[in-house]
């Protein structure tokens, strides 16, 4: 399957659940993310969120979309929180609702968020094997 169904997922789904892992007790919490034209995962953090140790002491990561017909796409992938200034501007192009949350990608609170995806895969609602998207 191609990386354009995963395009469309994101786009009717909106938000994901991101899941994460700390000490064998898993993180759930939903965050918007925008996908860059060599398919990585943008987002943004606050510098004192707790997602940023929890990503620190473990990158592994893993995101679900769910459309409202049941239509689920997960990406498995590794957080990398080292974004520069030319991430964080680029951040804000892609993903315009930042504006109201960071001044500007000089901000100090602001946190680029990037998954690198390992696997990633969908399926339509009920009892269906996932399809494959070749990364």
């Amino acid at each position: 399957m191609s990386k354009e169904k995963a395009l469309e997922i994101i786009k009717i789904a909106g938000y994901c659940i991101a899941a994460t892992a700390v000490d064998n007790q898993p993180r759930l919490r939903a965050m918007k993310f925008v996908v860059t034209d060599d398919f990585k995962f943008w987002a943004s953090t606050v510098n004192v969120s707790g997602k940023v140790k929890e990503f620190s002491r473990n990158p592994k990561i893993e995101l679900l979309w769910l459309t409202p017909d049941g239509t689920e796409l997960r990406v498995e992938g590794r957080v990398d929180i080292t974004g520069g200034l030319d991430k964080k501007r680029k951040l804000f192009e892609l993903h315009p609702g930042m504006k109201g949350l960071f001044k500007d990608e000089y901000d100090p609170k602001l946190v680029h968020v990037e998954v690198v995806p390992t696997r990633a895969r969908w399926k339509t609602r009920g009892f269906h094997e996932y399809q494959e998207i070749q990364l």
